[in-house]
């Protein structure tokens, strides 16, 4: 069994850099077409999901609804808590004009940003602590171990966010933050063999 991790496509730009978090903003056609190679992707390392799971925000869903069209029309699973990290009443801001409002907060942020919650969002911890929670559950059911409902172990797909790419990475490799640097472009897919300690 096999576990496919795909961040989803580009987003549609805004006028500036902004604080996407949370923000609900469409796939741009760069993005759909990023989509499109995800899923051929897929094909050519022969992935056998049942499924695909993705956070329910436009950028991931659209991406899932793509492949999973390409993949024979598999059905999508929409799971809000594969959402991206929630930035509170920074999400949607540009970073310019957060950086201009809140200059302590915002240089608190960059030198701890995995401990750094801004007002009313999350910090990675609240994130990675989500996120796994949810990943143990469909990972069981997909692995035949939950409660049956799916009954066969196939491979695994998720379609989400950079900060969920970057916190299942950590939870599948039980690999800590070292200062590392992870690099997933939008509509990249990171594979890996489902390590015996989930099964």
């Amino acid at each position: 069994m096999r576990i496919f991790l795909v961040r989803h496509g580009e987003p549609v730009q805004h006028r500036g850099k902004i604080f996407l978090g949370q923000t609900d903003v469409p796939l741009s056609e760069h993005g759909k077409a990023e989509a499109a190679e995800a899923a051929s992707r897929l094909v050519l390392l022969g992935a056998r999901p049942a499924r695909i799971y993705t956070s329910d925000l436009k950028r991931a869903r659209q991406t899932a609804e793509i492949m999973a069209e390409r993949l024979g029309g598999l059905p999508v699973v929409l799971d809000m808590l594969f959402r991206e990290m929630a930035m509170g009443s920074w999400d949607g801001e540009l970073i310019e004009d957060i950086k201009a409002k809140f200059p302590e907060e915002y240089e608190k942020r960059g030198d701890d940003l995995r401990n750094y919650r801004t007002p009313g969002g999350e910090n990675f911890y609240d994130l990675q602590g989500r996120v796994t929670r949810e990943f143990h559950r469909i990972f069981r059911k997909e692995a035949g171990q939950g409660d049956g409902s799916f009954g066969e172990s196939r491979d695994l797909v998720v379609v989400a966010h950079l900060g969920v790419m970057v916190a299942l990475t950590e939870e599948i490799t039980q690999a800590a933050d070292s200062g590392r640097y992870y690099d997933y472009p939008t509509g990249s897919v990171t594979v890996f063999d489902a390590p015996e300690w989930l099964l």
